[in-house]
């Protein structure tokens, strides 16, 4: 296209479009800050949503489920602009801050359908963009930093590839109830999903299965990991359990929860392959922990609880695992 072709297009757009694309994204913003869903829905009927904790592009049902969501776990979130309202060809951009405090509940993964409100309130900078299409159908893209978003609120956020040579990286979450008892037995299950919405399933039925066992007896610590599914969907997770004794592991054969899951694994098609072992202890090194005034490492379970060093009371036993 022609210079002042471009030129000509762009200031036909300003001047004829620009009044009514600044007031659509004015009172978009508005019901925003009124959290009037309704309201959102209606002007962007037309087109589309996308953030960076939708995924994808949404409209309809699902954008409302998403702006439900947010005020939900934002129920004080508000939009303070720190840029006019800019206008161009079809497109209409500001920078904001977002501000709320994280009083409900998020989604969550790795098998957990939830994550708890942190109480944490964020002042997050970011930038909204609503492009018009020759329809006029509004395709809004509001953009924040997801990393710090999540950091804001009391979450990890790791910037960590999918592999790495010959290591593989992932997440894990660990279980104990409080018993302190030393580990006598241990239980290992690999397990291997080629598909996400299988990942999906699995995470969940394990994260269930590992809760019902954390109430039996004998039961130390649980510890599930798993690397997220990858471009082809392929995905692998571990579970541990650690148990008093080999007798008190030997108890989640009789669980009804268990054979559900086990059930699923071989038989249902829920995981593309798995592994499972138990080992059982054959020897054992006291745990050690430094003395807080000189350093000195000691029995975190002798008798007298001071260092033999200094003689300073030491810390509490760790819990194991």
């Amino acid at each position: 296209m022609h210079k002042l072709q471009l030129f000509a297009r762009l200031i036909a757009g300003v001047l004829l479009k620009g009044p009514r694309m600044l007031t659509l994204a004015d009172r978009y913003l508005d019901a925003w800050n009124r959290h009037d869903v309704d309201a959102i829905l209606k002007l962007t009927s037309t087109g589309n949503y996308r953030d960076p904790l939708s995924r994808s592009q949404i409209t309809g049902d699902a954008l409302r489920a998403h702006a439900d969501m947010l005020l939900r776990a934002f129920p004080d979130l508000q939009f303070e602009l720190t840029s006019p309202l800019a206008a161009g060809d079809g497109i209409v951009s500001t920078r904001y801050t977002l501000h709320g405090t994280n009083a409900g509940d998020l989604p969550g993964d790795l098998g957990f359908e939830s994550v708890t409100a942190t109480g944490k309130r964020i002042a997050l900078e970011g930038s909204l963009c609503i492009e018009f299409n020759d329809n006029g159908d509004p395709l809004v893209t509001n953009f924040f930093d997801q990393k710090a978003f999540g950091e804001a609120i009391g979450f990890q956020g790791f910037i960590i590839p999918q592999q790495m040579g010959d290591f593989d990286f992932g997440a894990f979450y660990r279980l104990n109830r409080g018993n302190e008892a030393p580990p006598g037995a241990i239980g290992m299950t690999w397990l291997l999903a080629d598909d996400p919405d299988q990942f999906i399933e699995a995470a969940t039925v394990t994260r269930e299965v590992l809760e019902d066992l954390a109430d039996g007896p004998g039961f130390v610590t649980g510890i599930i990991g798993a690397k997220l599914p990858n471009e082809q969907g392929i995905s692998s997770g571990f579970t541990l359990s650690a148990w008093e004794s080999l007798e008190d592991m030997d108890r989640i054969l009789a669980s009804d929860k268990h054979k559900q899951v086990v059930q699923k694994f071989m038989k249902a098609g829920l995981a593309t392959g798995t592994h499972s072992r138990v080992y059982e202890l054959v020897r054992e090194k006291p745990v050690m922990i430094a003395c807080k005034n000189c350093g000195k490492k000691n029995n975190a379970y002798k008798r007298h609880h001071l260092c033999s060093a200094c003689k300073t009371e030491l810390p509490p036993p760790p819990r194991y695992w």
